[in-house]
């Protein structure tokens, strides 16, 4: 397994565990949740800025077949990062990443799809993933077209997303 592959799968289990520290009993603790966005941020920002770049540029241009759905589940979970949380919108953000994990990890995932297909760059990738910087934060947001569910989320990234074709 590649440098790059392992960073950010261990990635992914950081952001688990920056969420199961978001709740407290019955409330959410702003400051754990700050720092689950700011992570989920930087990593969907390595992916779709490193990792999906590069391997459009392997394929001369053309994006990985999973690219627009990763980028619409990236856009869906960034929503969900919006409004101020509460336990509805942490469950609702744990199912989407449970849903979104799986078409990146393992055998067959987008990481062993990008790790086949760029070889003995992964490593030089890896380095640019790592030295990424902190995505600053914006306040939270509850005002008008927010959403809260995954459904809503995922329906509204693919509309932004529609017809867009240089992915």
């Amino acid at each position: 397994m590649s440098s790059l592959r392992t960073y950010l799968e261990d990635d992914h289990r950081l952001i688990g565990t920056l969420l199961a520290n978001c709740t407290s009993g019955k409330t959410v603790d702003r400051e754990a949740f700050d720092a689950l966005r700011q992570r989920l941020l930087r990593h969907i920002g390595i992916e779709e800025k490193i990792v999906l770049t590069a391997a459009r540029e392997a394929q001369g241009g053309v994006s990985l077949e999973r690219a627009r759905q990763i980028r619409v589940e990236h856009g869906a979970i960034a929503s969900l990062l919006v409004p101020t949380p509460d336990l509805e919108l942490l469950e609702e953000l744990r199912a989407l990443l449970a849903r979104h994990e799986p078409l990146e990890e393992g055998e067959g995932g987008v990481y062993d799809e990008c790790e086949r297909l760029l070889g003995a760059k992964v490593d030089e990738l890896a380095a640019r993933a790592r030295a990424y910087p902190v995505v600053p934060l914006a306040r939270a947001f509850d005002g008008q077209h927010t959403v809260r569910t995954a459904q809503q989320a995922l329906e509204s990234a693919a509309r932004m997303r529609f017809g867009n074709h240089d992915e």
